[in-house]
């Protein structure tokens, strides 16, 4: 039983020693900008990953702190890809749903796009809200409606979509805000899922909070998958560790990035995402999307 018990502890000690060893097994250039994506939120695998290809591919010796940055930005804006924002084509129109799980500030977003919208002056706009469950929610988006000098129609099951998007055939956008729901119930009889598939030219943003925790944020992203073409939105980013999960999201899902938001004021907390802010937040050179 003593034999056992020590090659049990045998065990244990070349274990950990193994782990230590496989914690540094970058050259430390690599190895800090590592534990700097961790610390900013980037899953642990997924920075080393995003690490050990990059060592595998390129030779830093005798490389300097500034080629090494760059080149691990170059990596990064890679995987971020291109950033698509609302795309308006004239001649006809286009309905734009706003979806994802309840929080993270699906109204605020839209409040903030219309107002954007609303300011350009370029554009007739209606919108809809299908959030009857919280009568808070409608009566928020009424308010930015009344603010903002748009038509509101409130939508209460599948059919009032067509009848509003009937009233609503001269505008060239009409925004749709939906209800928060559990990201796990999910399914295609929802009716979001039921509105989306019934209606051809649309543009989906799948709004998430920059603060959501990796496990959450994969589970979100597994079940909103039946949704199938979306832009994400990232919310909230003022009160996020760091600016990980723009990363998280890539390596989750191949959908495009488009805008993020970081406070409530409206219309000004939103921006189109900016690849170099980002990147350049990563690696610790600045903390895009927090208050100064």
């Amino acid at each position: 039983l003593n034999d056992e018990i020590q090659d049990l502890k045998n065990m244990i000690e070349e274990f950990s020693i193994s782990k230590v060893e496989k914690t540094n097994e970058f050259p430390k250039e690599l190895e800090k900008y590592k534990v700097q994506l961790i610390n900013k939120g980037v899953e642990y695998s997924t920075a080393t990953l995003i690490i050990r290809e990059l060592n595998e591919q390129i030779n830093i010796n005798n490389k300097d702190e500034e080629m090494i940055r760059n080149i691990i930005k170059y990596r990064l804006m890679e995987y971020i890809g291109d950033v698509r924002p609302l795309s308006v084509n004239s001649g006809y129109q286009k309905v734009v749903f706003f979806i994802g799980p309840t929080g993270v500030g699906k109204t605020t977003t839209l409040a903030k796009i219309a107002a954007q919208l609303v300011l350009e002056e370029k554009y007739n706009i209606g919108l809809i809200t299908t959030d009857t469950y919280r009568i808070a929610a409608v009566e928020q988006l009424k308010t930015y409606s009344n603010i903002l000098n748009l038509p509101l129609e409130v939508v209460y099951n599948e059919s009032d979509i067509y009848k509003s998007l009937t009233f609503f055939k001269d505008k060239d956008l009409v925004l749709v805000d939906t209800a928060g729901r559990n990201h796990r119930e999910i399914n295609k009889e929802d009716i979001v899922y039921k509105m989306l598939n019934s209606i051809n030219n649309k543009e989906v943003y799948l709004v998430l909070s920059g603060a959501t925790d990796y496990i959450t944020l994969k589970s979100i992203i597994e079940h909103y998958s039946i949704i199938g073409d979306y832009k994400i939105i990232f919310t909230k980013l003022d009160e996020a560790q760091g600016l990980g999960n723009v990363i998280n999201a890539k390596f989750l899902t191949k959908n495009p990035l488009s805008y993020i938001t970081m406070g409530q004021n409206v219309p000004d907390d939103i921006e189109i995402l900016d690849k170099d802010k980002v990147l350049n937040s990563l690696i610790g050179e600045n903390d895009y999307g927090r208050p100064s």
